[in-house]
C-alpha cells in the first residue's frame, strides 16, 4: 500500500512539473494541473485537495490565460500597434508556433511563436501604415508581450505548485 502512495505522490508532482514546462511552447499547463489537482482530489476523497482549492487554481488558470493574452495586446499597442497589429502578433504567435514544432519539436515551438508574434505584428502593423520604422517597433513590442506574457503564466503556475503543496504538506 505505501508503494503505491509513494508512486501517486511522485506522479502527482511530475504532472504539476510537466505543467509548468509545457507553458513556453503554448500548451496551457495551469490547466493541467488543475485538472492533475482534481485527479489528486478524487482519489484521496478530497481530504486534502477540497473544492474550494480546486476552485481557486481554476480561477488562476482562467485569469492567466487572460492575462497573457492582455500583456501581448498591450505590450504591442504600448509600442504604437494599431488594431491589425495587435491581431497580427496573435496570429503570427499561433501561426510561428504551429509551423515551427515540426521543425524542431519544443524548441521550435517556442522561436516560432515568440518569431511570429514579432513577424505577424510587423507585417500586419506594416500594411496599415506603411511606416517600416513604426512597424518593428510594434512587432518588438508584440516580441516583449509573448516573452512577459509566457512569463508571467510560469509565476502563475509555479505559485499554484506552491499553494498545494503548502496544503498538501
Amino acid at each position: 500500500m505505501i508503494f503505491f502512495e509513494i508512486l501517486g505522490q511522485i506522479t502527482f508532482w511530475l504532472v504539476m512539473l510537466l505543467g509548468i514546462l509545457v507553458i513556453p511552447i503554448g500548451i496551457p499547463g495551469t490547466f493541467i494541473m488543475v485538472v492533475d489537482c482534481l485527479i489528486y482530489g478524487w482519489l484521496t476523497s478530497f481530504s486534502e485537495m477540497t473544492a474550494g482549492l480546486l476552485a481557486v487554481l481554476f480561477v488562476i488558470a482562467v485569469m492567466t490565460e487572460a492575462i497573457e493574452f492582455f500583456i501581448g495586446a498591450a505590450t504591442a499597442g504600448k509600442y504604437g500597434a494599431s488594431r491589425q497589429g495587435m491581431f497580427g502578433a496573435i496570429i503570427g504567435g499561433f501561426v510561428g508556433a504551429i509551423w515551427m514544432t515540426p521543425i524542431m519539436p519544443i524548441v521550435g515551438t517556442i522561436i516560432g511563436a515568440f518569431a511570429g508574434a514579432f513577424a505577424g505584428a510587423t507585417l500586419l502593423e506594416y500594411a496599415q501604415t506603411r511606416d517600416k520604422e513604426k512597424a518593428l517597433r510594434v512587432g518588438f513590442g508584440a516580441f516583449l508581450g509573448t516573452l512577459g506574457g509566457k512569463l508571467t503564466k510560469i509565476a502563475a503556475a509555479t505559485a499554484m505548485a506552491v499553494i498545494v503543496g503548502i496544503r498538501i504538506y
